[in-house]
């Protein structure tokens, strides 16, 4: 095995958790989130802590403390010059990320990717991609809105980090889908196709920064009064509820009324009240411990020479407000 005692003795990277010392024949895999420090990242290391510890391995679960991508590239970079038995990866950049992996293939390292994945170009570098049908995702996203506004409108569409796969993939879903295109056949940002339009400024990037994207929302409804829509591919601005409850509460006869139709990504604790009070009309959730925990799984099948599918699909969850007192539980 590559390294575990060495890894044991450097959990001080941002977030490293490394349990007691494990078995001579345990295993060490690395699993590294875009940032430590937000809702979605913790069922990541809760899946993963499980998943070793039925294995009798180890979970070194590591990221930047912020959404950052040189802070990410270099936590990388400091996980395989300490040495694990595999590595797990959600990109904030695929580009970048590739060119790091790259210099494994020499190694015989298993990687794989989950939640962000590499572009297709660079999926060779991995073995395989754990997590959510991104783009099927955003059209779960635009279905709750052609259902409530068959006509079309006007659309602003939030998401997080720029040139993230799996953010781009949401919002090319959610695009195609107001259009009724398929993927086959996708369009850019919308300007008339099948009565839909994104208003000046959008599509709207927070840099994965809550405050920031809270302060987005209250500006776009702000600026369009007589907005028809407001499509989030992630939970950001949710994840400050007073802030969305007052940005939200302002237009909540229109939202009431369904004149504003709210999609929003993501279906964790704090966002559930804001749909259970009308304040959001649909919310579709991944699932992040299965995540991590299927990530484990993966690395060490390949440790052991066993062959993975390349596509894990972990699902997701779809919620209206009837439904928020239970969705995401079972």
């Amino acid at each position: 095995m590559h390294g575990t005692i060495r890894l044991i003795l450097a959990a001080a990277l941002a977030g490293g958790t490394l349990a007691t010392a494990a078995p001579a024949s345990a295993k060490t895999y690395a699993v590294v989130v875009k940032t430590v420090n937000d809702v979605f990242s913790a069922p990541v290391k809760e899946g993963c802590e499980a998943a070793a510890k039925e294995l009798g391995d180890t979970c070194y679960y590591v990221g930047p403390s912020v959404a950052d991508e040189g802070q990410q590239l270099q936590v990388v970079n400091d996980v395989i010059s300490k040495g694990v038995d595999g590595i797990a990866i959600s990109a904030l950049n695929p580009k970048s990320m590739a060119r790091i992996i790259a210099r494994l293939k020499d190694q015989s390292i298993p990687i794989v990717t989950f939640d962000s994945d590499l572009l297709p170009e660079d999926a060779k570098l991995r073995t395989a991609f754990i997590g959510t049908d991104n783009y099927q995702f955003g059209v779960e996203l635009a279905k709750k809105v052609v259902e409530l506004k068959p006509k079309g409108g006007t659309l602003c569409i939030q998401s997080g980090t720029a040139g993230s796969l799996n953010l781009d993939l949401r919002v090319q879903g959610v695009r195609d889908t107001l259009a009724g295109v398929g993927k086959d056949k996708p369009v850019g940002r919308l300007a008339g196709q099948n009565g839909w339009r994104e208003v000046e400024g959008c599509p709207i990037y927070n840099n994965d920064n809550i405050s920031l994207s809270a302060q987005q929302l209250n500006d776009v409804l702000t600026a369009n009064p007589e907005l028809d829509a407001f499509v989030a591919v992630g939970g950001w601005a949710q994840y400050a509820p007073a802030a969305y409850r007052a940005a939200v509460g302002r237009v909540k006869d229109r939202v009431d009324a369904k004149a504003l139709v709210i999609s929003f990504g993501d279906a964790f604790a704090p966002q559930l009240p804001l749909l259970k009070d009308g304040l959001s009309h649909y919310q579709v959730g991944q699932s992040p411990y299965q995540m991590g925990f299927q990530s484990i799984k993966a690395l060490d099948a390949l440790s052991k020479g066993k062959t993975i599918p390349p596509y894990i699909d972990t699902g997701f969850v779809k919620c209206t407000p009837d439904m928020a007192d239970s969705c995401g539980k079972n």
